[in-house]
């Protein structure tokens, strides 16, 4: 068979499927007269996932059609619609297989460690934790399977998944047993019993029901001997290998009276060397087995012999020996004559199987592209389905038209082989034929399919980020933004994500959306804990101007939670200093403690950190403490009172940034200050 040659990077699709609304938004088969009155549908895509909102619309404006023709006002409701590109059925399924995968790259980001610490060679350290992981893949498929086939409801697309999955797993565990169990220190370096246990695995046949049929309607051998399916059946386990089912039936069958002599003879002998038929061991070299192969065969041959003359010597009367035919075609199967497989053989993996089986039990795996060459040449290769195409790609080695045919069986499928290849170091080739590298490109694809569902953005993240592409962070970065945030357990998740993956730029476009939203909420503690973060000073200062403006108009200091929490966290900020120390101030004068509050009050003029529209209001507040009974400010601290009151005085553009909220100081309030000051000079100077 010639091998199809991939020179470039393409991914075939056979069709595409056309999009439809379910149900529809107009009549259905009323097309036409709809268009005609000028209707059409309006839409605006969702920025992240596969939704849009539709509505109905004129396709003119109303200005710009005829007087005579028919309109309709635009419709009032919006529709909201979504083309599901993951069913929910699948959810279980992605959820246990992206599990599996992020296991797989944790443990060979081990390996690499260890082989830049140790030196030990990567495919060696971590072959078999990657069997291991490769047959958990299996089991979430076949898991999956079972699940589907459980289902109350069996529908159309029901039946289409458990296809799909099936498939999935014929082409997994093919690739497994060439790959990875052949390569598997201990075992048998032949491929021909694992090869026969995929085969009967995922191709059964002969069923189990079908030999159970067969035996509980034939309780007798007479009855067995009857049975017009026992033939068909019993060439089915020879051709599938089953060498002690055949034995049992063929010793069940010749008592029967219904069979000749020399068919009951034959039967007997048949079944005995069924029985003795040799199976390897990993003990036994290849030599010794191989010498007790052909002296198998050997007897096989002359079993053969002796039935096909008596079937000569019958040609001439007038009635033949069926059922001496049938174990003539048994055994011309079993001593591995092509011709006669050719014939049992319903599909071609079942010609594969028997010929590797009876021909060459010893094959490795670089027979297996010359034995499926001889076997496909049998058929018509354009009517293989996609599944065929891709397991005779796989047995061909050629595994870069493999990928694009497990790409067209399943998405999913494509970027999982290409991550498992890329670890067991046969993906170099698909690399050289490929434009680009086909473990990025199935992952990205693969992620950014996941990131349209709302319940998988986390899944697309993952395999996004394990592209290790500028790529793949670039499409982690827009998507990771535009992730709807309804709470913050999921601002928590999506925070997270961006620390996994290091996407600083979309955390800190994130942590400012997420301070606006705070803010515009009333939630100043959690806003200002998410600015400090992206260092945004001015939105920080925004918000504690408001809750001195918002103290200003109440008259009530109730900022002290938000500030206590927001400083516990180790925030430093001015505005946050100065709301600390005025709340401070307040705590002190309400206790009576004025010298106290006058310290404080007197350190956050002098420290400079209350802003400017601030300090009219702050020197408001010495003015009872210059008044009181208790002398608070000393000389020196009075004299600095008045230099604060000076500088606000000759500095217009001071006076200019107050607040609507806090009024400059008038003449009076001025003039009050300046007499409690002098009070309080003569008081310190007698004091001294």
């Amino acid at each position: 068979m010639s091998r199809k040659k991939v020179d470039r990077f393409v991914i075939m699709r056979e069709k595409e499927a056309a999009t439809h609304l379910s149900p529809g938004l107009f009549p259905a088969g009323t097309q036409n007269e709809w268009t005609a009155q000028n209707r059409t549908l309006t839409f605006t895509a969702h920025p992240l996932n596969n939704g849009c909102a539709l509505a109905v619309a004129g396709k003119e404006p109303r200005e710009r059609i005829s007087k005579e023709k028919r309109v309709f006002e635009q419709d009032e409701k919006v529709y909201i619609c979504r083309m599901e590109s993951v069913p929910d059925e699948r959810l279980p399924f992605i959820y246990d297989s992206h599990a599996v995968f992020m296991s797989l790259q944790n443990i060979m980001k081990a390996a690499a460690l260890d082989f830049e610490d140790t030196g030990t060679e990567r495919f060696s350290v971590s072959i078999n934790n990657i069997l291991q992981m490769s047959t958990l893949y299996r089991e979430a498929m076949l898991r999956q399977v079972r699940v589907l086939q459980e289902a109350e409801r069996q529908t159309e697309f029901i039946s289409m998944e458990i296809d799909v999955f099936q498939s999935m797993h014929a082409v997994w565990h093919l690739l497994e047993i060439i790959y990875l169990t052949t390569n598997t220190h201990g075992l048998n370096s032949s491929i021909v019993p694992h090869f026969m246990g995929w085969l009967n695995f995922n191709f059964p046949a002969p069923l189990a029901e079908e030999g159970q049929k067969i035996v509980d309607s034939s309780s007798t051998a007479d009855a067995l001997a009857a049975n017009a399916d026992l033939w068909p059946y019993l060439k089915k386990l020879a051709l599938r290998g089953h060498v002690s089912i055949l034995a049992n039936m063929l010793e069940r069958l010749a008592p029967s009276k219904l069979l000749s002599a020399a068919a009951a003879r034959w039967a007997r002998d048949i079944a005995r060397v069924s029985r003795d038929m040799p199976l390897g061991s990993d003990e036994e070299t290849a030599g010794s087995f191989n010498a007790r192969w052909r002296q198998w065969n050997a007897e096989l041959q002359n079993v053969a012999t002796a039935i096909r003359n008596l079937i000569s010597e019958d040609e001439g009367s007038t009635s033949n020996d069926a059922a001496l035919e049938s174990l003539y075609n048994i055994v011309d199967v079993m001593r591995g004559d092509v011709d006669a497989i050719s014939i049992q053989g319903q599909i071609w993996q079942d010609i594969m199987g028997a010929v590797l089986l009876y021909n060459e039990p010893t094959a490795q795996v670089d027979r297996l592209p010359a034995l499926v060459g001889v076997v496909v040449e049998q058929f018509q290769t354009s009517e293989f389905s996609v599944l065929d195409n891709a397991l005779v790609a796989l047995l061909n080695h050629d595994l870069p038209e493999f990928l694009v045919y497990c790409n067209q069986i399943e998405s999913w499928l494509s970027a999982h082989l290409a991550d498992i290849m890329d670890h067991i170091s046969i993906l170099g080739i698909c690399r050289r034929v490929f434009a680009v590298d086909p473990r990025e490109y199935y992952l990205l694809a693969l992620g950014e399919t996941y990131l349209s569902h709302e319940n998988l953005w986390r899944v697309g993240l993952d395999y996004l980020g394990m592209t290790n592409t500028s790529a793949g962070v670039l499409v982690m970065e827009e998507c990771v933004m535009r992730v709807p945030i309804e709470s913050d357990r999921k601002a928590e998740q999506v925070l997270r994500m961006c620390d996994k993956y290091r996407l600083k730029r979309a955390k800190d476009r994130i942590h400012r959306q997420l301070g606006r939203q705070k803010w515009q909420r009333g939630r100043f503690g959690a806003a200002i804990r998410h600015f400090a973060y992206v260092n945004d000073q001015g939105s920080i200062g925004q918000i504690c101007d408001q809750l001195w403006n918002e103290y200003l108009e109440s008259g009530k200091l109730k900022y002290g939670p938000v500030i206590d929490g927001v400083v516990a966290s180790g925030l430093r900020h001015e505005r946050l200093q100065f709301l600390t120390r005025y709340r401070d101030f307040h705590v002190c004068y309400n206790a009576g403690d004025f010298v106290e509050s006058g310290k404080i009050l007197l350190s956050i003029l002098l420290s400079e950190i209350a802003p400017p529209y601030a300090i009219p209001d702050l020197l408001v507040d010495t003015i009872p403490l210059l008044e009181g009974d208790t002398l608070v400010f000393s000389s020196e601290d009075t004299f600095e009172l008045l230099r604060c009151a000076e500088s606000l005085l000759r500095n217009p553009v001071l006076l200019s940034s107050a607040d609507t909220a806090s009024e400059n100081i008038d003449k009076s309030e001025l003039s009050i200050f300046n007499v409690a000051c002098a009070r309080n000079l003569a008081r310190s100077f007698v004091a001294m």
